[in-house]
C-alpha cells in the first residue's frame, strides 16, 4: 500500500472516530438523562486540537515539494482557525436549557454562593468582587455560554458551574434537547463516515 495511502487510512478514520465519540457523547447525556448540563469548552478545544494537529502536520508526513504552496495553504488555514478558537473559547457550553432553566441555575448558584449582583441584558455583575459573567444564551435550540470576563476569577466560576449542574440534575424544569439531537446526528454521521473511510481508502490502497 503507498505510505500516503496508508498514513490517510489510519488517521482520517480515527479523526472520524474521536468526533464522533464526543458528539455521542453530548448529545446522549442531554437526551437521556432529559437534564440540562454545562460543559467546559476546555474539552471541545481539546477537541479540536486533537482533529487539527494531524491535519496541519498532514502535508509535512506526505512529503511536500519545495514550491508547492497550494497544499501549504490548508495547514496554514487550519493553524488561524485553531488560534483563533483558542482565544474566543472561554468558558462553559450549556446544553439542553432554555431562558427559564438557565436563569434559575445561575441564580441559585450565586445564591448558594453568596454572591451579590446586578442583572444585565447578557452581564451578570457580581458586586462584591467586581467581577462580571457573560451570558448568551440560544433557547431555541437549547444551547448557551457562561464566561467570567476577568480571568483571575476563573476557580470562582468553576465553583458557580458545580452550583448549576447540581441545580439541574435536581431540577424538573424545562428542557429544550434540539441542540442534543444535532450532536447525535452528527456522531452517528461521523461514525459512518469514519467507516466508510475505512473501507474506501483501504479498497483505493487494494488496488495500487
Amino acid at each position: 500500500m503507498d505510505i500516503n495511502i496508508r498514513i490517510y487510512s489510519i488517521i482520517l478514520p480515527i479523526l472520524c472516530g474521536v468526533l464522533a465519540a464526543f458528539f455521542l457523547f453530548v448529545g446522549l447525556k442531554g437526551i437521556l438523562t432529559r437534564k440540562p448540563f454545562l460543559l467546559s469548552n476546555r474539552w471541545l478545544l481539546l477537541l479540536m486540537f486533537i482533529v487539527f494537529i494531524p491535519l496541519i502536520l498532514m502535508p509535512f508526513l506526505i512529503g511536500l515539494s519545495e514550491f508547492d504552496l497550494i497544499d501549504m495553504l490548508n495547514p496554514a488555514i487550519f493553524t488561524v482557525v485553531l488560534v483563533m478558537m483558542y482565544f474566543t473559547m472561554k468558558g462553559y457550553a450549556a446544553y439542553g436549557v432554555t431562558d427559564i432553566s438557565f436563569r434559575e441555575a445561575l441564580h441559585s448558584a450565586l445564591d448558594k454562593l453568596q454572591l451579590p449582583y446586578e442583572e444585565t441584558l447578557s452581564t451578570m455583575k457580581l458586586t462584591s468582587i467586581d467581577a462580571d459573567l457573560q451570558v448568551s444564551i440560544q433557547s431555541w435550540v437549547g444551547a448557551g455560554m457562561i464566561k467570567m470576563k476577568q480571568r483571575e476569577h476563573r476557580l470562582l466560576l468553576s465553583n458557580i458551574i458545580t452550583e448549576m449542574n447540581e441545580h439541574f440534575s435536581l431540577s424538573t424544569g424545562p428542557v429544550k434537547l434540539a441542540v442534543c439531537i444535532f450532536y447525535v446526528i452528527m456522531g452517528v454521521l461521523m461514525a459512518i463516515a469514519g467507516i466508510a473511510l475505512v473501507i474506501l481508502l483501504h479498497n483505493i490502497g487494494a488496488q495500487i
